[in-house]
């Protein structure tokens, strides 16, 4: 008979491994709906805007998964597994932590990194193949690959004379059997045109990347170049006199204050978005969209990577998640107020530990609330 602590163990493990089932059953229902023939939106032959000539992808769609997929997941990766444990919420109280337990936390971040960027990839991908096969609007570059049958075109022309004196209509509509291409393939991937898929991916993954990069950055340096600044002078000449006590009557009187982020953090985390941005007006200029499919598409992409950040809570995110798997940790039991200074409060990680993440990581004790820390409410001084 197995013991508990391995049923809560396999108990967690199988939810999340059904989340990645369900991750990858979006992502391979999205494969089918971008190889199957959708909808085939008539058009103006001689509309220009869908006159311009045939051009090569700039970016190709393996170029697109190795910027857009791969590259986040290998860097979120790396920041998971080689993260320092000072930068562990969960362990923030617990400097003493086991080197496995510090290792369980860092992989739990990893698979939830992963999971936010796999569902946001994933939602991206099946909304725009979704919205694709249902609007059938064609390409800029339509004409170029449809080799269209301009005898054809005329005898329709002919029969959609409108007016008492047979005056032309200067719009007529035709369909794809005008075309004589012989390349089925392209030719029904000249009818996929909104949204644009190349933004809407570039936008998830690396909009993900940059949210990811943020909070780690932030949690990161706040963690190491923490400053103590007093509340007010009153507060100073306070602190001065207590030198002859004890440090934690002095840091009562002192409270974290997080310095501002270097100026290099914004460049590191926006160059993922301007990445971003980058391919989708490589779209533009390729004559594969016009510009409202790819506003579209990045408004769809930037959307899925907040659905993916808000349903999974980053590794810094301070510990809480709005999805159904909790992401906070908060050991009360074992880590709680033992060792930690009156001063080291606002360390303290936030949000409740989840019961099975809390198996998961090697703790049986269930959190009661009469176990839980008490917290005094501070009344503000006035400034001097």
């Amino acid at each position: 008979m197995p013991s508990p602590s391995t049923i809560d163990f396999l108990l967690v493990t199988l939810r999340y491994a059904l989340d990645w089932v369900l991750v990858i059953g979006f992502t391979l229902a999205a494969g089918f709906l971008g190889n199957i023939d959708g909808a085939r939106r008539p058009f103006n032959p001689y509309d220009p805007a869908y006159s311009f000539p045939y051009h090569d992808d700039t970016v190709s769609v393996i170029q697109l998964g190795i910027v857009a997929i791969l590259g986040p997941a290998v860097i979120m990766m790396l920041c998971c597994l080689l993260a320092p444990r000072s930068v562990l919420p969960a362990l923030a109280n617990y400097p003493n932590a086991p080197s496995s337990l510090v290792w369980k936390h860092k992989l739990l971040n990893w698979n939830r990194a992963w999971l936010g960027l796999g569902l946001t990839d994933a939602l991206a991908f099946f909304i725009s193949n979704c919205l694709k096969n249902v609007f059938g609007k064609p390409r800029p570059h339509m004409i170029s690959v449809c080799k269209p049958d301009w005898d054809r075109v005329a005898e329709i022309i002919k029969t959609t004379r409108t007016g008492p004196q047979g005056i032309l209509a200067w719009n007529p509509l035709v369909t794809s059997e005008i075309c004589t291409t012989t390349d089925h393939d392209k030719l029904s991937e000249a009818f996929r045109s909104f949204p644009s898929g190349h933004s809407a991916m570039s936008f998830s993954g690396l909009t993900f990347l940059s949210l990811f990069l943020y909070s780690t950055l932030v949690l990161t340096l706040r963690s190491t170049s923490t400053t103590k600044l007093p509340y007010s002078n009153a507060d100073l000449k306070r602190s001065d006199e207590s030198n002859e006590k004890s440090s934690s009557s002095s840091d009562r009187a002192s409270k974290l204050h997080p310095p501002s982020l270097p100026l290099i953090t914004f460049v590191v985390v926006i160059a993922a978005f301007c990445l971003a941005m980058w391919i989708a007006a490589t779209r533009y200029l390729d004559f594969k969209h016009a510009g409202i499919d790819i506003f579209s598409g990045s408004l769809l992409g930037f959307f899925s990577a907040i659905c993916g950040t808000w349903w999974y809570a980053m590794p810094a995110a301070g510990g809480v998640a709005k999805g159904r798997i909790r992401s906070g940790y908060r050991d009360d039991l074992r880590m709680g107020r033992r060792g930690v200074a009156d001063g080291d409060y606002d360390r303290e990680p936030r949000g409740p530990i989840n019961a099975g993440e809390g198996m998961l990581l090697g703790h049986r004790e269930s959190v009661d609330e009469n176990d839980q820390p008490k917290f005094e409410p501070q009344t503000s001084r006035p400034m001097v």
